[in-house]
């Protein structure tokens, strides 16, 4: 079965976004808060960029930011708009799945033409979508080898 992205979405509720010149402290607050692994940095409504636990943890272990981090803005090291991945409404989980794998990161915001965020999705969230299935797959193949099925 090939899901599309958009299937995903159904199952999020809001996202949790952030300003650019939030500070670091700001973001941490909110991934805790929350129990997620990113944020997508909005700028009036639009993406700017996305910034993980991963983006977070990466700067503190290469530069001298940590006897400041109180002062780091969000923009300082967030993923930028420009190096952005983002995922569409007819990419499929599985594409997506590839697509994460092959660039190591954990979520891909969603986007419509118009380039306006529908949603954010994790791996986590694919995996969830796939055992489903599997799960549905084999419930229905079980049922039928025991003759299960009305006529």
């Amino acid at each position: 079965m090939h899901r599309k992205l958009i299937d995903v979405c159904k199952f999020k509720e809001h996202l949790i976004t952030i300003k650019p010149n939030a500070t670091i402290d700001e973001a941490v607050y909110h991934l805790n808060k929350h129990k997620i692994g990113c944020l997508i940095v909005i700028e009036d409504t639009n993406i700017v960029g996305i910034i993980s636990e991963r983006d977070i943890l990466n700067k503190l272990g290469t530069t001298d930011i940590e006897n400041n981090i109180h002062h780091v803005k969000v923009s300082e090291i967030m993923t930028p708009k420009e190096k952005l991945i983002v995922g569409h409404p007819e990419d499929t989980v599985e594409y997506l799945m590839n697509l994460m794998h092959d660039k190591e990161i954990r979520h891909i915001p969603l986007v419509n033409d118009e380039g306006k965020l529908v949603c954010l999705t994790s791996i986590r969230d694919l995996i969830r979508i796939l055992l489903k299935d599997s799960n549905s797959r084999v419930k229905h193949l079980s049922n039928y080898v025991q003759g299960k099925y009305p006529a």
